[in-house]
């Protein structure tokens, strides 16, 4: 589901700088697929410092916080579908003590919240796939 979005992200004052960071490196690079980057993007993430590689590919409240950060940056499907999983995971984690599992979903969401925010804010597109 896509929606024409004329959004301006780098005059919205309610961004903070960081985000704004984050929206432009993605509109210059695109954005990393599940499996991989582009090459552009991968050269792009090269030059760049390690605070800035940081900002980039991770977000720690999304880690410490996942759902309730999810929720108030607005992407509310994201959030079930991080909700639902967190829960198959802990059934998961209950039947076989493979306890390791628990920091698995918290890490993926760390590693996407930053991209699924752009494509809501930017795009206009929040959709129920992860």
């Amino acid at each position: 589901m896509s929606v024409a979005n004329d959004y301006d992200y780098r005059n919205d004052p309610s961004l903070s700088e960081k985000w704004k960071f984050r929206f432009a490196f993605f509109d210059k690079n695109g954005l990393p697929a599940f499996w991989g980057a582009t090459p552009a993007w991968r050269e792009a993430f090269k030059t760049m410092t390690f605070g800035q590689k940081i900002k980039v590919s991770m977000n720690f409240f999304a880690y410490f916080f996942s759902v309730i950060y999810l929720l108030i940056l607005g992407l509310w499907k994201k959030s079930i579908l991080i909700l639902l999983l967190n829960i198959v995971v802990a059934v998961i984690i209950a039947a076989t003590d493979l306890r390791f599992l628990a920091f698995v979903v918290n890490i993926y969401t760390a590693s996407r919240a930053n991209i699924w925010f752009y494509e809501l804010k930017v795009k206009g597109i929040q959709t129920w796939s992860l």
